[in-house]
């Protein structure tokens, strides 16, 4: 049974509209073997009827606790529910996906072979109305101790791809599928940046990852990601810029940790921003009307206001396909020939 004061775990789940999904993912948590756990329920100012079914569903259990606050992001809510956890570990579940019944017994019995650590890392079972993927984030169960081995947590933060199979869906970098141990966090101060419009839960894990003593992977995959698809609203956010308060927040990270001295790490992050400069210029061009010139503007003058963050990236450490879109950044010729291929790709 769980002790409202101390519980083994706190969940933590952020939700904002979500009135279809979220009393599929309660059910699911509740539903779990191991009942030594509390559930915060942090409904972020949700307009539709996420709270009204929040609060059915919640009703009847005691382990359930709800927090309401005005809309102020994923990262505030779950900060909200961090400052109110009391479980030794807290872990957090985006309030569209499920969890097997065996999620948190399986992660918890991790806790008791590794009592160091600091950390318990698993993967998912990714779906849509495609079907199921089942997820491997590495190929192999692990324990880290030392910033060395590490490096293998770090570089897939930056590069999803790195040591995953061939059409991965996501990686290491999100909150859930963890535990996280409460007293490291609540120690060392670390929370999610509300201040960052992306990539909040990626760089917090770098901050985490960097505190840890010791981190545990296990090619476990309880937990049930929805994949959502990329609409006109990511595209609009992408062409704003969104993503570089967070390209600046990695910049510092990797200044302070000193990992801007590896060169595999180094590489990792130029890649990472050259990739995420090239997707902001596709979004760019695909928000124009499905006109060449108007497109061909676009990019040269998107391309001009990233000069000067272009200008950070060394071009001797990319690697061919990357230093091509590179070229279609910082070149005049190059940067033509982006618009001509997102004017087809637009066409289509």
């Amino acid at each position: 049974m769980t002790d409202p004061k101390n519980p083994a775990i706190s969940v933590v789940v952020p939700v904002y509209n979500q009135q279809d999904y979220v009393g599929a993912c309660i059910a699911s948590i509740l539903a779990q073997t191991m009942t030594d756990a509390e559930l915060l329920l942090v409904d972020d100012g949700s307009t539709d009827d996420s709270l009204a079914v929040i609060r059915r569903v919640a009703a009847d259990d005691s382990r359930c606790t709800i927090i309401e606050q005005p809309n102020r992001g994923v990262a505030a809510a779950r900060n909200a529910g961090l400052d109110a956890a009391r479980g030794a570990w807290v872990c957090f579940i985006d309030p569209d996906d499920v969890v097997d019944d065996d999620y948190l017994a399986t992660l918890f019995a991790q806790t008791s072979e590794h009592p160091q650590a600091d950390v318990i890392m698993s993967t998912c079972v990714a779906f849509d109305d495609a079907g199921e993927r089942r997820q491997h984030f590495f190929p192999e169960d692990f324990t880290v101790r030392g910033d060395e081995a590490k490096r293998q947590l770090y570089h897939q933060l930056m590069d999803g791809a790195y040591r995953q199979q061939p059409g991965f869906v996501t990686a290491i970098g999100v909150p859930w599928g963890k535990l996280y141990r409460r007293a490291l966090l609540d120690e060392d101060g670390l929370r999610f940046d509300p201040r960052l419009p992306r990539m909040q839960d990626n760089l917090f894990n770098m901050e985490v990852f960097h505190a840890a003593r010791e981190l545990v992977y296990i090619d476990y995959a309880g937990y049930r990601y929805r994949v959502g698809g990329l609409g006109a609203r990511t595209l609009a956010n992408t062409a704003k810029g969104l993503y570089h308060p967070a390209i600046d927040a990695r910049s510092r990270l990797m200044r302070d940790y000193r990992l801007d001295a590896d060169d595999e790490l180094r590489r990792a992050w130029h890649i990472e921003q050259v990739n995420l400069y090239y997707q902001e210029l596709k979004a760019v061009a695909m928000l124009q009307p499905r006109r060449w010139s108007r497109i061909r503007k676009a990019c040269l003058r998107r391309a001009h206001e990233l000069r000067g963050r272009l200008d950070m990236i060394d071009p001797a450490v990319l690697p061919r396909s990357i230093r091509l879109k590179y070229l279609m950044l910082t070149n005049r010729l190059m940067n033509a020939a982006a618009a001509t291929l997102l004017w087809k790709s637009h066409e289509r």
